[in-house]
């Protein structure tokens, strides 16, 4: 037997004469030493047993023993409330199709061999927080009633987790080194601080998921999928994940596919301009009224705004400055996943920010002003448009007034504005006036055309 490779610990059950495992009722010493006195316990026990083997060093042989002694059919263990804390497995852990009824615990258990979950269900609440898994892990067509907590724990090669259906799927603060396969059905995802070193694939259906402060080494995605529920042929209603924050994140090798978007804080991400958009991912919106024009917004703009942002009372309120940062790299991210009405949508915040902004020089605001009234920042033609018209008709009654009669005048307002020049002659006044008119004409003009590109482009 190889030197046990698990950290110290102090046991905080009563302990075997020969090493650290829980003793068993009735016996002073660990399943792993029970020696002749194996046969009288694996006797005693049955399906739904209550097992405490926390500590003890379990053998792929003495496991496969331990289950077949709890089955109720051939192939189908059952196991009561369950501790296998500070388990080192030296072998094979073969759990499939294992039915947890009550909570069972892998506290800082280590997996030399394979960890074969695949089927299992848990009753309630599983956790293997600290477990360290040292072959392949595999959790794939398992459920659980409650809670599935892998906090802290370390996967040292390739791991399934799913597809599976829990209520809550806890990853924070583990490590993967090599790929994660993640296809979950859950209420909540939370892998804060998660390190994906090898890259991962999740894809989720009907769950918020949290990746702040998580490390993605290789490309990865986050993906909206209603073919992760396992039990049912049923789609759920509500299959697209809403990804809540990737705040303090690095996105470079991150793609986002058919994600809810509405409420996810950006603030603090790193490199957002890589970040790559796929599928359906949709952004917010402003609370609908005349006041404010219909766009793509960010969370963070809620805030700011002053707007109801409902249960995200906890959005951080970021300064204009801040804010139009923001919209700035989300806007080229847009721009390289070629959704260039998106983008302009991301341009429109990112200028409305700096109109507002105590920084922006005063020149600088009034032009921005001008530029939102006439055309919403290139982004809304039918202001250009209403501009246009304004202008023709401002046109017309000047020189109504300055002696055309009224279809002259209307005729010269109209060619003004498109370079037109009919050789009528005119006061000093209404020279002027068309002159101005064939400036600002095709300026407005312009205007427009950007705009209705900017929303048809692809």
């Amino acid at each position: 037997m190889p030197d046990d490779p698990r950290a110290d610990f102090a046991p905080v059950w009563l302990t075997c004469t020969e090493c650290r495992g829980a003793v068993f009722s009735g016996f002073t010493r660990c399943l792993a030493h029970l020696g002749t006195d194996l046969e009288r316990y694996v006797d005693r026990i049955g399906p739904g047993a209550v097992v405490d083997v926390r500590g003890t060093t379990i053998s792929g042989e003495l496991l496969d023993r331990l289950l077949a002694a709890v089955s109720d059919a051939p192939g189908h263990p059952v196991l009561g409330f369950a501790r296998f804390d500070h388990v080192w497995f030296t072998g094979d852990a073969r759990f499939q199709n294992v039915a947890f009824t009550h909570d069972v615990t892998f506290t800082h258990a280590q997996f030399d061999g394979y960890a074969l979950f695949d089927g299992a269900s848990f009753g309630q609440d599983a956790g293997f927080d600290q477990a360290r898994f040292g072959r392949p892990a595999l959790f794939r067509d398992a459920v659980s009633e409650g809670e599935l907590h892998f906090v802290n724990a370390r996967f040292e090669k390739r791991a399934w987790l799913g597809p599976l259906r829990t209520t809550d799927l806890r990853l924070d603060r583990a490590r993967f080194e090599a790929t994660a396969e993640v296809a979950v059905e859950a209420e909540i995802v939370r892998c804060q601080l998660t390190r994906f070193e090898g890259g991962a694939n999740l894809r989720c259906c009907g769950s918020f998921v949290d990746a702040a402060q998580t490390t993605f080494g290789a490309a990865s995605t986050i993906v909206g999928s209603e073919g992760v529920h396992i039990l049912s042929d049923t789609p759920r209603g509500n299959w697209m994940p809403q990804l809540v924050s990737l705040q303090a994140t690095d996105v470079s090798n991150l793609e986002l596919a058919d994600v809810d978007l509405r409420w996810c804080e950006f603030s603090g991400a790193h490199r957002l301009d890589q970040l790559r958009f796929a599928g359906r991912c949709p952004f917010n919106t402003p609370p609908r009224s005349w006041r404010w024009t219909q766009r793509q917004t960010l969370a963070e703009e809620y805030p700011w705004r002053g707007w109801d942002a409902g249960t995200r009372r906890d959005l951080n309120r970021l300064s204009p400055e801040r804010l139009a940062a923001l919209y700035r790299s989300l806007r080229k991210a847009l721009e390289d996943s070629k959704n260039e009405a998106g983008a302009g949508d991301f341009y429109y915040g990112e200028m409305d920010a700096r109109r507002h902004s105590s920084t922006t020089r005063w020149a600088e605001r009034r032009i921005l002003g001008l530029y939102w009234l006439l055309s919403g920042y290139g982004q809304r033609g039918g202001r250009a448009l209403v501009a246009l018209l304004v202008l023709i008709a401002t046109v017309t009654v000047l020189l109504l007034t300055w002696g055309q009669p009224f279809g002259s005048a209307a005729r010269l307002a109209v060619g003004a504005v498109v370079f037109r020049d009919d050789g009528t002659d005119l006061t000093e006044a209404g020279a002027w006036t068309v002159l101005v008119a064939r400036f600002l004409g095709p300026v407005l003009l312009a205007l427009a055309v950007l705009a209705v590109r900017a929303r048809v482009k692809r």
